[in-house]
């Protein structure tokens, strides 16, 4: 992802709006890429999870690991930032992201940037607003990010969409190789639930699964994706 694009995608976070593109510009020099490969995991413990996370490129998941249990929570596509107040304070436990498509991570470690914050107290200042009002709408993380089946699934095919999606005729064919069981790990699903939510989505006239895996409302399919459950 460019440069430019990158800015316009911060721009968009919650936690960085009304910052100045010059201190944007200087916040993304203290970034760096991380790349998961699918399946692999990034355990959110100790230092690793005092960061904050940003998907430039691909799909991943966030999971709970507890007792045994593995629980899907969300999924984040490009653009999206996984859990902004861990910059600042412990809210992951027993807690990973998994790539289920080779993704790129951008990773703002807390203490590289405390020292960036504490020399420009004007920043400090709008980026404490912006985190109030982040706060202020939050509960604990694995509660506000435990979303539904459908609001899962419809976000990963969105990704998948956006990453994968060739038009044809009769809507936008997912052009990579799927299988049931590949979606239903993806987003961590029964295979009962799985079937119920990818009937849901064929009786409501976004996907057709008739032939090859094709999204034939992607309008609807965003609003689903954008819902909060």
């Amino acid at each position: 992802m460019s440069d430019a694009k990158l800015l316009v995608m911060m721009r968009g976070l919650p936690l960085w709006q009304n910052v100045p593109d010059q201190e944007l510009e200087e916040i993304l020099e203290l970034m760096h890429c991380l790349e998961l490969s699918m399946g692999e995991r990034l355990k959110l413990e100790g230092e690793t999870g005092e960061a904050l996370y940003i998907v430039a490129e691909g799909i991943v998941k966030l999971i709970e690991e507890k007792k045994g249990w593995e629980t899907a929570l969300d999924i984040f596509t490009d653009g999206r930032c996984i859990e902004e107040l861990a910059l600042f304070t412990s809210v992951f436990d027993s807690h990973a992201i998994v790539a289920v498509y080779p993704s790129k991570l951008l990773k703002l470690e807390r203490s590289v940037f405390s020292q960036y914050i504490k020399s420009r107290p004007d920043i400090a200042w709008v980026v404490l607003e912006n985190t109030a009002a982040i706060a202020s709408r939050r509960s604990p993380v694995s509660q506000f990010y435990r979303q539904p089946l459908e609001i899962r699934l419809a976000r990963y095919l969105l990704g998948l969409a956006r990453l994968q999606g060739v038009i044809s005729p009769g809507g936008l064919v997912i052009d990579y190789p799927l299988q049931f069981s590949d979606i239903q790990r993806a987003v961590g699903a029964r295979e009962g639930e799985m079937v119920a939510a990818l009937r849901s989505l064929v009786a409501k006239d976004v996907l057709d699964l008739s032939e090859r895996l094709v999204v034939t409302n992607l309008e609807h399919l965003k609003v689903l994706a954008e819902m909060d459950g």
